[in-house]
C-alpha cells in the first residue's frame, strides 16, 4: 500500500489531467484501514445512527473523483464540444481520426450502459457474468472494425500522456477537410474510405 500525491496538469488545448507526482511506499495505510474497519464493528450502535444521504453521497463523491482521468468519460466529454479544433489534445484526439474514436466511444458506452442495467435489474442479473464473459469476444470483433494503431491509442492500458500542439496541427494537415483539399492529393495517395470517415 502507498500514498501518493497528484498533480494537475493543464492538457494543451484545454482540460486538465491528473499526473503521479510523488509515491511514498509503507504498510501503514492497509493498517490503519483494517483497524478503522474493526473498530466500527464494535461502534455498531453509533454506525446505524448515521444517515444513508451522508453514506450515499460519500460514495457519490469517491465515484465523481474517480472519474478524472478516465478515459472513457473523457473521450464522452467530447460529444458536449461541437468544435473540434476545441478538443484537448490527448493521444486518441491527435492519433486516431474522429469517426472512429467517437465510433469506439459509442461502441463502449453501450457496453457500460448494458452492464449497469445488468445490475440495477434484479429479473435479469443472472445474465450479468454471461454478458462479461461476452466482452472478450466484443473486444476481439472491434479488431475488424478499427486498425491496430487506434485500437493501440483508444484501448490503452497505460496511461499515455497527452500530444503537444504541433502533433495536432500535423493531424490538421493531413485530414482533407472539403473537395479542394482532396482535389490537391497526388493519386493514389487517399484512402478514399478514410477520407469519408472524416
Amino acid at each position: 500500500m502507498s500514498l501518493t500525491s497528484y498533480d494537475t496538469v493543464p492538457v494543451p488545448g484545454g482540460g486538465t489531467r491528473q499526473v503521479v507526482s510523488n509515491v511514498v511506499e509503507q504498510r501503514w495505510t492497509n493498517f490503519m484501514i483494517h483497524i478503522l474497519i474493526g473498530a466500527a464493528l464494535a461502534f455498531g450502535s453509533v454506525v446505524n445512527n448515521v444517515p444513508k444521504a451522508v453514506t450515499f453521497g460519500i460514495f457519490l463523491v469517491m465515484g465523481f473523483s474517480s472519474l478524472s482521468g478516465n478515459q472513457l468519460f473523457e473521450r464522452v466529454w467530447l460529444w458536449t464540444i461541437w468544435d473540434r479544433s476545441l478538443y484537448p489534445r490527448f493521444r486518441f484526439v491527435t492519433k486516431v481520426p474522429y469517426a472512429s474514436l467517437h465510433k469506439y466511444t459509442v461502441i463502449q458506452f453501450c457496453c457500460f450502459v448494458v452492464l449497469y442495467v445488468l445490475t440495477s435489474v434484479s429479473a435479469i442479473a443472472v445474465v450479468f457474468p454471461f454478458f462479461m464473459a461476452s466482452l472478450v469476444f466484443v473486444r476481439k470483433g472491434l479488431g475488424r472494425v478499427f486498425t491496430e494503431a487506434e485500437l493501440a491509442e483508444l484501448d490503452a492500458h497505460e496511461d499515455l500522456p497527452p500530444d503537444d500542439e504541433d502533433a495536432s496541427e500535423q493531424k490538421e494537415e493531413k485530414t482533407p477537410r472539403n473537395l479542394e483539399d482532396v482535389e490537391k492529393l497526388p493519386a493514389g495517395s487517399l484512402d478514399l474510405s478514410r477520407a469519408i470517415s472524416y
